[in-house]
């Protein structure tokens, strides 16, 4: 039986002592890439304190009394519809502050929030009768188009997607507001 020499055989040893040192190497910088990650993560949401990474939405006046009046709890305390109904309260009523990437009016300017040209009510109106025929523009025009087109109109801003929260958050503020005073679609608009 032919054996192989024994520097032949100290080379394959070395060959897969270093393969193996390799396997280690790589998985030690996958695991500690996915700590990092992990680690930003946890700081991000529970540590930072910066609103850009929580998924809280402040607080800003007068959201109790409207979170009171408009009966906002009975979808519950706390949850992802009622966030995003908060956070579209923040932007129809501070959309300086809220929605600043998609306007150029600052909190001097007028009109510079949603508010100061629509009421809740309106906007809830707006939402019902939905997806309305445009013969200006001869095709259909959705809810959250006009939203769009309000951000690039009369705030003098930039016209966010479609599938943004500063857009998507109000259709869901105008759809509890419409769900609240019981509309259905192509409800017409009461005199007030």
């Amino acid at each position: 039986m032919d054996r192989l020499p024994d520097a032949a055989l100290a080379a394959v040893h070395d060959r897969r002592r270093a393969a193996r040192q390799a396997r280690r190497i790589v998985l030690l910088r996958g695991a500690l890439a996915a700590g990092l990650v992990i680690g930003f993560a946890l700081w991000a949401h529970f540590g930072s304190g910066r609103p850009g990474f929580s998924p809280r939405v402040s607080p800003e006046p007068g959201w109790g009394a409207f979170r009171a009046a408009y009966g906002v709890d009975t979808f519950g305390h706390d949850g992802y519809f009622v966030r995003a109904v908060q956070n579209g309260y923040n932007l129809v009523h501070h959309t300086h502050k809220y929605a600043w990437r998609f306007t150029r009016k600052g909190a001097l300017d007028r009109p510079n929030a949603c508010i100061d040209c629509h009421s809740a009510e309106s906007l809830a109106y707006a939402f019902a009768t939905g997806d309305r025929f445009e013969a200006r523009l001869d095709r259909r025009v959705s809810f959250e188009e006009r939203v769009i087109r309000c951000y690039a109109g009369h705030l003098d801003g930039f016209i966010p997607t479609i599938y943004d929260p500063a857009v998507r958050d109000i259709r869901i503020f105008a759809r509890m507001v419409a769900h609240h005073l019981q509309l259905g679609e192509g409800a017409p608009e009461r005199a007030p």
